[in-house]
């Protein structure tokens, strides 16, 4: 069993991204027969599905997890859906800024995650502080999210993929961070190791989580 983890490349006017730590630090863990391959794809609308695309036509991975970072986060956060729509606040390290454009003309309105991310809430509680988020953004990582999920659907029927949100790592903070809410990139690894073996080994539905908004 291959399971394919992705983290990005710094982005913004920040020099380090917590995501891509954590890919390179559980870059080739392993559980029994199951292995982690992890790669780091760049901040960039179009690019960074591209090079997914190559990875996973490489590696055929049996489950994708990819990873970013969500500043001002104070929990680990697997994403339930995606949606089709680009509108970047800031520009990608491309230089793209799409305002209200859809990511595939032809794709459905969204998709939702097909990891059991209750489950590895669950598992990633006993570690750091974890919970369901019911929105990924509408910058890269919503974009990444939702051409995964687009490919798996077209392309990879048998692979199951999603996104997970980190907070800022405590090592990645810098004197103009100001209080932002971190968490050690140790404690995440392990937290994030233990939730993928969860996953990938799970066979079934998902567990039952009340994990709604109240609102």
């Amino acid at each position: 069993m291959k399971i394919l983890l992705t983290g990005f490349e710094p982005f913004g006017n920040e020099q380090q991204n917590p995501s891509e730590q954590l890919a390179k630090l559980l870059n080739g863990a392993s559980d029994g027969d199951a292995e982690i391959v992890s790669a780091i794809l760049p901040v960039e609308r179009y690019a960074a599905l591209d090079k997914l695309d190559e990875l996973m036509q490489q590696q055929a991975p049996d489950m994708v997890v990819a990873l970013g970072v969500a500043v001002g986060r104070a929990a680990i956060t697997p994403e339930k859906v995606a949606i089709n729509f680009d509108d970047f606040r800031i520009p990608d390290n491309a230089g793209h800024q799409p305002v209200g454009e859809t990511i595939f003309p032809d794709g459905p309105t969204a998709y939702f995650s097909t990891l059991p991310i209750n489950l590895m809430v669950k598992e990633m509680e006993t570690q750091v502080p974890s919970a369901i988020s019911f929105s990924a953004g509408t910058f890269v990582c919503n974009h990444l999210m939702y051409g995964v999920l687009h490919l798996c659907a077209c392309n990879y029927p048998k692979t199951r993929a999603g996104f997970v949100h980190v907070p800022q790592a405590t090592e990645c903070l810098s004197p103009t961070s100001g209080e932002v809410p971190h968490l050690p990139l140790s404690q995440m690894a392990e937290a994030l190791r233990r939730a993928i073996w969860r996953a990938a080994f799970h066979k079934g539905d998902d567990i039952k989580l009340n994990a709604g908004d109240t609102h």
